[in-house]
């Protein structure tokens, strides 16, 4: 959410409900934005109240995948992987996200050895491997990073 302070939503979300409305009441940031953009915001929130714990949680492991990623990894998801996904039909993407849910917690090697096997490979086309593989480098799907705790 461009434009709020940081980790705003992050602590929107740990709310209720009630908790989010008084917080966006009392606020004096939020209620200098635009209408406009104080309705997307509650928009965001509603949606993100409406799903369920699990829902939540994917949500927020692809979050933290993001804010990992590298400016030149980022700008590849949004100008080549993304627009590739978004043109995969459904059950496409579905059988891509099985197979990530598969490699998920392996070690970087058990991951590789993976990834080449033809027998986990098969039924997937070209562009669906490189994009298998590309998601599984990015660590999509995969836990979050164990913080490191400098000494």
């Amino acid at each position: 959410m461009a434009g709020l302070p940081p980790r705003w939503m992050e602590r929107l979300q740990e709310m209720s409900p009630a908790e989010q409305e008084r917080f966006l009441s009392n606020n004096e940031h939020f209620k200098g934005l635009p209408p406009e953009r104080q309705a997307q915001i509650r928009k965001r929130l509603q949606r993100w109240n409406s799903l369920t714990p699990e829902q939540q949680e994917a949500l927020r492991d692809r979050e933290r995948v993001w804010r990992q990623m590298t400016p030149e990894q980022k700008q590849y998801v949004r100008g080549q992987l993304l627009p590739k996904w978004q043109q995969l039909p459904p059950d496409r993407r579905k059988v891509i996200l099985q197979k990530l849910t598969a490699l998920r917690g392996l070690s970087d090697s058990e991951r590789a050895a993976k990834l080449n096997d033809q027998a986990f490979l098969e039924g997937l086309s070209p562009d669906e491997r490189t994009m298998l593989r590309d998601l599984s480098n990015l660590h999509v799907g995969q836990p979050p990073e164990p913080a490191q705790d400098n000494p």
